[in-house]
């Protein structure tokens, strides 16, 4: 596949992992592993998006962190920041990638590749997608050969050319060396890859809901939604929590959003050969398959050890892989909802993978764009988000849109938003986007920007509010007739005052209520 020369041969196999809301992925042949994201040692290097170097096991791994170069903001609250480092092989050099979370191994079956290439000399970063069986959503595949290939990155040679990912063995087999976050829950110690952990929470609340039952203790909030909460002990069939409102959660991410499962106690994350484990004989336990084995004490490094487990000389291993999957946690991950007055975006993975959209009384949630100046617009008003080609880019300078673009079965016309607010743009960028408005009637209209900033909160002004003579627009879009207001963005170093374009209003003005009607009769 290197290079990603043409359509991979037969089934191939991807570790897919998140950044924001893409699910991006590598070869599984270019993954070595995933290790936390801990403090990074200072490299001297120039490149921009090199953000320091990871020890792993004594070897000095640079780091590039992707959103500097697909133009996403790395100013983000502290739990939406990357969490892990997915370390790449390619001709035995290692580079790491930060990223949000990993998802998992999924095959790209025959006939499902699209492959990608650059239009000019240098070698594109994006190598080709493909659609998840199990849910259809689209993952892109990163080149190993375009992210060896960028300008000024370095990587270290390979000291283990023999050492593989590990993870192309039975369901519950984990990595050499992988990380392992060890939890309590009554008297019955546990360890989990803690790839697969989204965050944690101290001291969760719990909230009634019509999900409680079983080994449901009803529902947590995180992030403005409602998270199911799992009794973890109770789930794997050893008993129930004592004690729940004396407890820990760790957070799992799954396609349509996150579920909390409960233990009394976080113990410590340590590095461990997972290779290790012992095997649990047959009809030992009552849900045997959420385990892989027990981890005996001697093959863990030193750590905390605790009164209740006292004598207890084993971790049980929980298959992250099946907990990950399990199609029951699925179906809570369904269940996800907003907190009463707060709403939610309208997709499951606009950042960070949770559904993070809180529109408050007097604060509502903003995505910027950049038009030669940064702008912003209340995501409220966004319907849908399009990549944007340059090829739909069709129509010339007589005709009122620029183009066309299909999804979910609708031509939306689009508009390049620079020309309507008589501006000359910014250049067209990986991130290049539609952004696609609803009308009443039906009608939809997309405006296509050249980059996407960040998702940043702001107060919710009116159009007409004082505020919108604080802010010095360029003369050329104050005079454009877009309605337009001020707002100070973001929060701390990431703290800027931005013109705020009210897109609702410059759509209906295209294509106002009427002609919306009679389109629709």
């Amino acid at each position: 596949m290197e290079g990603f020369i043409g359509e991979p041969d037969g089934e191939r196999r991807f570790g897919v992992f998140f950044l924001a809301s893409m699910q991006l992925a590598l070869p599984l042949d270019a993954l070595r592993e995933v290790v936390p994201c801990e403090t990074l040692a200072v490299l001297p290097c120039a490149a921009p998006c090199v953000v320091g170097g990871v020890d792993l096991r004594g070897v000095l791994v640079p780091v590039i962190d992707l959103r500097l170069l697909l133009g996403l903001s790395r100013e983000e609250p502290s739990a939406e920041a990357p969490r892990c480092i997915v370390i790449m092989v390619h001709q035995g050099f290692l580079l790491g990638l930060r990223v949000h979370g990993v998802v998992g191994v999924f095959d790209c079956p025959s006939g499902g590749w699209n492959r990608m290439a650059a239009r000019n000399a240098v070698v594109s970063i994006l190598g080709g997608s493909f659609q998840r069986s199990d849910d259809a959503s689209l993952v892109s595949v990163l080149s190993p050969e375009g992210l060896a290939g960028l300008q000024g990155v370095p990587m270290v040679v390979d000291p283990s050319p023999a050492r593989q990912m590990g993870v192309t063995g039975a369901a519950g087999e984990l990595p050499a060396e992988s990380y392992l976050m060890l939890v309590r829950s009554g008297r019955v110690p546990m360890a989990l890859a803690s790839e697969k952990v989204f965050t944690t929470i101290l001291n969760p609340e719990f909230h009634h809901s019509p999900l409680s039952g079983a080994y449901c203790l009803g529902v947590i909030e995180y992030a403005g939604v409602k998270v199911p909460a799992v009794d973890i002990l109770s789930l794997c069939g050893l008993g129930c929590i004592a004690e729940p409102t004396r407890t820990q959660a760790f957070l799992i991410q799954y396609v349509k959003g996150l579920v909390a499962f409960i233990v009394d106690e976080v113990i410590d994350v340590v590095r461990a050969d997972g290779t290790s484990a012992v095997p649990i004989p047959a009809r030992t336990l009552p849900q045997a398959e959420f385990f892989v084995g027990v981890l005996p004490l001697e093959t863990l490094p030193l750590h905390s050890r605790k009164p209740e487990t006292e004598g207890i000389g084993y971790y049980f291993l929980l298959d992250g892989r099946l907990l990950a999957t399990h199609p029951k946690m699925e179906g809570l991950a369904r269940m996800n909802t907003p907190v009463e007055g707060l709403g939610r975006s309208s997709g499951p993975n606009l950042l960070a993978g949770a559904a993070q959209t809180q529109v408050q009384a007097e604060r509502c949630r903003v995505l910027t764009y950049d038009l030669g100046f940064e702008v912003a617009t209340p995501i409220e008003q966004i319907a849908e988000i399009i990549p944007w080609m340059e090829e739909t880019t069709i129509f010339g300078a007589g005709s009122r849109a620029s183009g066309l673009v299909v999804s979910r079965g609708r031509a939306i016309p689009t508009f390049c938003l620079s020309d309507l607010i008589g501006l000359p743009g910014a250049e067209r960028s990986p991130t290049a986007s539609v952004l696609v408005v609803e009308l009443e009637g039906g009608a939809s209209i997309g405006f296509t920007v050249p980059r996407l900033v960040s998702i940043d909160e702001a107060p919710r002004n009116r159009p007409d509010s004082p505020g919108a003579s604080r802010l010095a627009l360029p003369e050329i879009a104050a005079a454009s007739g877009a309605r337009w207001s001020s707002a100070i963005v973001g929060a701390g170093p990431a703290e800027r005052m931005l013109g705020v374009l009210d897109l609702q209003h410059l759509a209906e003005t295209l294509c106002p209520p009427s002609a919306v009607a009679l389109t629709a009769s």
